[in-house]
């Protein structure tokens, strides 16, 4: 199989396994905490901007604004899970609040007409206020050791998993333009891979979904 081969497989995947992801979620929903809730909603606006910028493509051959537009729910989704998980409440206000203005300003300035000319930070920016959230969760586990093992089996894998996948969104986005204009077949490589990566963590987070879905129900 040739990367070409691989890429239309791995890009076609995507969808499929959100779709399934948002129906274990929608299945499950009155069974859900507020947490595994925020997890279905990420699941399904995922979905959906997925589908648009499939749609925006072959209508303008050009869907780089939706970029803004995940950066957004990204944003929203976790910095909210993050402020039902940890005691600074404010900080989480704060973040929240900042990381928006700051997407939706750089979505009005940033030319997204020529792919060589974007250079989305808030890419690269909402996935670093996340992941300091969770550094923030690992520390307030760390202090409270019995807090930690009871909520270990919940929440600790999950804020790991958070952890390196949104450690990779800013490792990938921050020298995004930079790669597309000096080597884009590397840049190609890379993205394939960071779908993979997102594939991964979807499933991940929908067995969470399925998880909390089923011992709830029983």
């Amino acid at each position: 199989m040739n990367f070409n081969t691989f890429s239309e497989i791995i890009t076609k995947v995507t969808p499929l396994v959100l779709i399934f992801g948002a129906s274990v979620g929608l299945y499950y929903y009155k069974q859900l905490t507020n947490v595994a809730k925020l997890l279905f909603y990420f699941l399904l606006g995922s979905l959906l901007i997925d589908l648009c910028s499939r749609l925006l493509e072959k209508i303008f051959s050009n869907n780089l604004i939706l970029v803004f537009v995940l950066t957004l729910l990204e944003l929203l989704i976790f910095l909210k899970l993050y402020y039902e998980l940890t005691q600074k409440k404010k900080l989480v206000i704060f973040l929240s609040i900042f990381g928006v203005l700051y997407t939706i300003i750089e979505s009005i300035y940033v030319n997204t007409n020529d792919v060589k000319l974007f250079q989305p930070y808030a890419k690269a920016f909402g996935p670093l206020l996340i992941v300091g959230m969770t550094l923030l969760f690992f520390f307030e586990l760390i202090r409270d050791e019995e807090n930690l093992f009871k909520r270990e089996n919940d929440y600790f894998v999950l804020n790991s998993m958070i952890l390196c996948f949104f450690s990779l969104q800013f490792l990938v986005f921050l020298p995004l333009n930079f790669l597309v204009n000096t080597d884009i077949q590397l840049t190609g490589y890379i993205l394939i891979g960071n779908i993979f990566f997102m594939i991964l963590f979807y499933l991940y987070l929908t067995y969470f979904i399925w998880k909390r879905g089923r011992n709830l129900k029983q």
